[in-house]
């Protein structure tokens, strides 16, 4: 029973953050779906990492949840609990090579222009593709000293662990650091030409910035959600933390829980902040509720029509009368069509 309560604390927990990644990236997936003015190459790498953080909660949030039950069979429990943590490996570096990429490009965007041309649709795509089969590549690398004693396994995850911190978290993170602080520079002291594009120049400046900022708080959130979760982790591979008092324990399930919101926060940030995702969800909508409208006006014509039709007959009056008594396009239309059937 303690391990089902165990299980149902952790459900509770998490189940939340699953249903609102898969609903908030099922969004981003729709509007890049509906809307062919999000398909420009920045925009795909946006759409790589909705893949990602899709995949935490439909994937590694439920992988996690079943092993909390403690379900699995103890026959292959081992192999279960080592496929979660390559799946958690591999979203987790796909999601900051995204960043660091998605960076790249802005700052590209920004500082170097002439250049930006380069960044085509296909050479995105190549980008990509490289993301997952270089994630993959580091993620599955654990396999290889799986077999080994316990002695020569904790000392290959001690260097894995601590490459994993450099190669995926610091490495990246500077040049990220490098770039925004580059970036806003470059916006702040733009040059504004005295002339009529002035306001326009002006509006460009806004929208650039305000990009810059939503992407370096992407990236500032999953540093805080991630890291202490993986520097944690590597300092219990390496014997670091001796002793596990409940203040470690609660820590370090803290940080477990905290590492999936970046799956959340990222399509919230982009999706309702930056401005031609927003455009385009209102697009979305405002056409749902143009059709929901013209649906409803052409139900009511068609009661318009049959309070016409019975009245004109208890009359004696034929349908000419009706066309008088009709007063918005939308209705003469409905009824046109209807006495035709």
């Amino acid at each position: 029973m303690c391990q089902f309560y165990e299980g149902m604390e952790e459900t509770a927990k998490l189940l939340p953050i699953a249903v609102a990644s898969v609903l908030t990236n099922g969004l981003v997936f729709l509007l890049f779906y509906k809307q062919k003015t999000l398909r420009s190459s920045s925009n795909y790498l946006l759409l790589g990492l909705a893949i990602c953080d899709f995949l935490t909660g439909a994937v590694n949030i439920p992988y996690y949840l079943v092993l909390s039950f403690r379900v699995v069979p103890q026959s292959i429990v081992y192999e279960f609990y080592y496929w979660m943590v390559v799946q958690h490996m591999l979203v987790a570096i796909s999601t900051a090579y995204h960043l660091l990429f998605i960076t790249a490009e802005k700052y590209l965007a920004i500082v170097r222009p002439l250049r930006r041309y380069v960044v085509t649709k296909k050479t995105v795509l190549k980008v990509i593709a490289t993301i997952w089969v270089v994630s993959g590549c580091i993620a599955t690398i654990q396999y290889a000293w799986r077999e080994e004693t316990p002695h020569i396994r904790k000392t290959y995850e001690i260097v894995y662990g601590t490459a994993c911190l450099v190669i995926v978290f610091v490495v990246p993170y500077v040049f990220m650091v490098y770039a925004y602080t580059v970036m806003l520079k470059k916006v702040r002291g733009r040059k504004r030409p005295p002339s009529r594009n002035k306001d326009k120049m002006q509006k460009v400046d806004r929208n650039d910035g305000k990009c810059i900022l939503i992407f370096a708080l992407m990236a500032a959130i999953y540093l805080c959600c991630w890291f202490p979760y993986f520097t944690l982790t590597l300092a219990l591979r390496g014997d670091l933390i001796l002793e596990e008092s409940p203040t470690v324990c609660n820590t370090i399930e803290a940080f477990v829980t905290i590492r999936f919101l970046t799956s959340v926060t990222n399509p919230l940030l982009y999706a309702f902040f930056k401005r031609d995702f927003w455009l385009s969800l209102r697009s979305l909508f405002l056409k749902r509720k143009s059709r929901s409208t013209v649906l409803k006006r052409s139900a009511t014509s068609r009661t318009r029509y049959s309070n016409v039709s019975l009245g004109s007959t208890s009359h004696g009056k034929g349908f000419p009368d009706m066309e008088l008594q009709v007063n918005h396009p939308l209705d003469k239309e409905n009824i046109v069509w209807t006495s035709s059937v």
